[in-house]
């Protein structure tokens, strides 16, 4: 607090002090005192009114500091009580027992909000869980109705209630994988794997989307070695490829996973994986925005079921790991989406 700021701020106190001041002083010249001993009585009032001025600012004045740069510093409020002492006035001792009483607030409510939250994530997990077991059953039950159906349109009938099937579990690992992204540094583990291998594992595990669909994968240049954790970018890698799947060409429509090294022997050298789809791409407008949640585009709207949330999810979680993640694409020529891990291990652990 400036001195300037605590005078504007006492500005009635002050004129008090100075009509005190010079009322003593027409009191005096009134009675006939000696002008000499009229005018020291004036300015001992003044005095005394300057330095208790004087020290009063110089009580408060760290204390206001302090608060002003605290406040300056956008400290978070549950924080607050921690980064001032608690002062020896009146008013100051009244407002610090306030803002700790505003500090506690806030610190209690951050804490059942966070213990919300992981009770809520961890409901979210168990039901995941107790959820794909019925849908492991119905597969299988799928499979031996498949061993006795009659005729061609049993099957197709069969596929068809498998292909739900398969895209409500799609839906499930969404939400189990969404609910674990708010506590990635608990269930992350990274280690070196051959990029081939990861890549080739998303494309077992959804190779009944891709031969539904008739996506023929090509894989090129992915003999070489990353820093990651292996479940989240299989699942990273599978959003993509379902993304591809459901705005596939219906004219041989390929998806192909392409690795290279950029910036050979600089410290932003990095392994770049390219998953590249030859569908129908994506405008200009809504590029910048596929990443968003919720958002689906034009494409969104013209008979596909979109939820807007896998290319969100695949944004969150590579933040998360530390992954650069960039999308181009040109409206009926396909879509692209380049994955970026650094090739500086350390940088994971920081």
């Amino acid at each position: 607090m400036s001195p300037r700021a605590y005078l504007k701020s006492n500005l009635p106190i002050l004129g008090i002090l100075l009509a005190a001041a010079l009322l003593i002083v027409f009191v005096l010249e009134v009675a006939g005192v000696n002008r000499y001993i009229t005018a020291l009585a004036g300015i001992i009032a003044l005095a005394g009114a300057v330095a208790a001025l004087s020290i009063d600012y110089l009580r408060k004045r760290s204390f206001y500091s302090d608060l002003a740069e605290v406040l300056a510093d956008d400290v978070r409020p549950q924080w607050l009580a921690e980064f001032i002492e608690r002062p020896d006035f009146a008013e100051g001792e009244l407002t610090y027992d306030a803002i700790r009483a505003i500090a506690k607030g806030a610190s209690d409510d951050t804490a059942a909000a966070g213990r919300q939250l992981v009770e809520y994530r961890e409901y979210i997990e168990t039901w995941v869980h107790e959820a794909k077991s019925p849908l492991a059953a119905a597969h299988l039950m799928l499979e031996n109705l498949g061993e006795t159906a009659g005729d061609v349109l049993g099957y197709e009938k069969l596929d068809a209630v498998g292909d739900e099937l398969r895209r409500v579990e799609g839906y499930i690992d969404q939400a189990l994988f969404y609910a674990r992204s708010e506590a990635l540094d608990r269930d992350y583990l990274i280690r070196a794997y051959r990029l081939g291998d990861l890549v080739n594992a998303a494309i077992r595990a959804n190779a009944p989307a891709l031969i539904a669909a008739r996506v023929a994968p090509v894989v090129e240049g992915l003999d070489l070695e990353v820093f990651t954790d292996e479940k989240w970018i299989e699942f990273i890698l599978g959003q993509i490829i379902q993304n591809s799947v459901k705005y596939a060409h219906a004219d041989r429509p390929t998806i192909s996973f392409t690795g290279r090294l950029v910036d050979e022997g600089l410290a932003t050298e990095a392994v770049e994986l390219s998953v590249a789809d030859n569908g129908c791409g994506v405008s200009e407008a809504d590029l910048p925005r596929v990443f968003e949640k919720g958002f689906t585009g034009d494409n969104g709207r013209t008979g596909k079921r979109s939820t807007g949330i896998g290319l969100y999810l695949v944004k969150r979680l590579c933040d998360k790991m530390g992954v650069q993640l960039e999308a181009s694409s040109r409206l009926g020529e396909g879509f692209t989406i380049r994955l970026r891990f650094s090739t500086n291990k350390f940088q994971y652990f920081e």
